[in-house]
């Protein structure tokens, strides 16, 4: 699981910068510090990096995020690093005529955090998005719905289903509030078509700080709720509290 992990931090990495040769790519990287509080109740660090191309035409981001924390834990006199929270999570999406009234879209994410009982869970959306108000520069109101395909390799046994079918609604929410005050927002509620009493609703709201040309500070809460979680083992939900400096080039 080890090698896994790491092939796919490796892979998601190279996949943000190897379009570096582009002028018209842009880059986002950045470094924080997060709380945690649900199945993880700690501190961690994190980082975050993320390629983006916006045109009339196609719009393209390539993103990744990890999550780690560890502590020093005494086992029979001896002390040595144990670690409490490993997570890494990104995915590609492409955009087709992303400044239309309508704009269709496909992406894949992937996720692993064996604190949450997944050792890989790998999605696949198809989608529609729909511009419900917009003035450039200001504000970016919009909603989507997208056909999810998930498979999950879970940590423990558990009854839930690995190959999993959903329907995902997104409501985003783009406002400038000062000049260099900007509020994002989504929420995700995604409910099984195979049982609409399993959902996963996952709702993030960020604060972004423009301190320089290129130099950014992010704060934001993200909280999601599972229906059903693999095993007694798990909480339903969980809570992240995050302060980044995020670069921009």
């Amino acid at each position: 699981m080890n090698k896994l992990r790491f092939y796919l931090l490796v892979l998601l990495a190279f996949g943000t910068i190897c379009v570096h040769a582009q002028n018209k790519w842009h880059y986002n990287f950045g470094l924080g510090a997060s709380l945690n509080a649900g199945n993880v109740n700690n501190c961690n660090v994190s980082n975050d990096g993320a390629v983006e191309r916006n045109d009339s035409l196609i719009a393209f981001d390539a993103h990744y995020k990890l999550l780690y924390s560890s502590l020093i834990d005494k086992d029979g006199g001896e002390q040595h690093w144990k670690e409490t929270n490993f997570e890494v999570n990104g995915g590609v999406k492409m955009d087709l005529f992303q400044y239309d009234k309508y704009s269709p879209f496909l992406a894949c994410e992937m996720l692993t955090n064996k604190y949450k009982g997944y050792d890989l869970r790998l999605s696949g959306l198809v989608g529609m998005k729909y511009r419900i108000y917009t003035i450039p520069g200001f504000c970016d109101y919009s909603i989507s719905g997208a056909f999810v395909y998930d498979w999950t390799d879970f940590t423990d046994e558990t009854h839930l289903l690995n190959n999993n079918y959903r329907i995902s609604i997104r409501p985003k929410i783009k406002q400038r509030l000062a000049e260099n005050l900007t509020l994002l927002h989504t929420t995700f509620y995604q409910p099984s078509v195979l049982d609409f009493d399993d959902y996963i609703i996952n709702s993030t709201t960020k604060l972004q700080t423009q301190i320089t040309r290129k130099v950014f500070i992010d704060i934001a809460f993200t909280y999601e709720y599972r229906s059903r979680v693999p095993s007694e083992n798990y909480k339903k939900h969980d809570f992240l509290s995050e302060v980044s400096v995020r670069f921009k080039y």
